[in-house]
């Protein structure tokens, strides 16, 4: 009987690790990492309508682009402060982004309300361990 005990304690708690993977618990194949962009079309560059939309839309994509290299490597944080004669002169925080995201696909692209363009995007699971194991580029200015 205690042999039969620890036997099933043991398969329990080796059940227990076991990885999951791109899937969820119900079966189900899990979301990877979303980014998510806006972008309004009246601040596009265009001569049309048409040209001003297919900007936003752009515009929205980068930014999606942007979130997801957040999410994958993370946001350089800058900081700046003076003092004067013990009174606060200057304090800015800069956030930079640097990263390399590849296999990103489109999830939607939706018009929210008439201005705005909202897209998302997203990363398998399996992809993003390989992005994050890639060095990172070189800055471009």
């Amino acid at each position: 009987m205690k042999l039969s005990s620890i036997g099933l304690l043991t398969a329990m708690l080796l059940g227990g690790c076991s990885s999951v993977g791109p899937h969820d618990l119900m079966g189900q194949q899990s979301q990877g990492i979303r980014g998510t962009g806006y972008a309004s079309v009246t601040g596009q560059p265009g001569r049309t309508a048409s040209q001003k939309q297919l900007m936003a839309i752009r515009a929205a994509r980068m930014a999606a682009m942007r979130e997801l290299a957040e999410k994958i490597h993370g946001l350089d944080v800058d900081g700046y402060i003076s003092v004067n004669e013990a009174v606060l002169q200057n304090d800015s925080v800069r956030g930079t982004v640097n990263g390399l995201v590849r296999g990103a696909r489109l999830v939607s692209v939706t018009p929210i309300k008439s201005d705005v363009y909202e897209v998302v995007l997203e990363v398998d699971p399996s992809d993003v361990e390989a992005l994050r194991a890639q060095p990172r580029p070189q800055r471009y200015r």
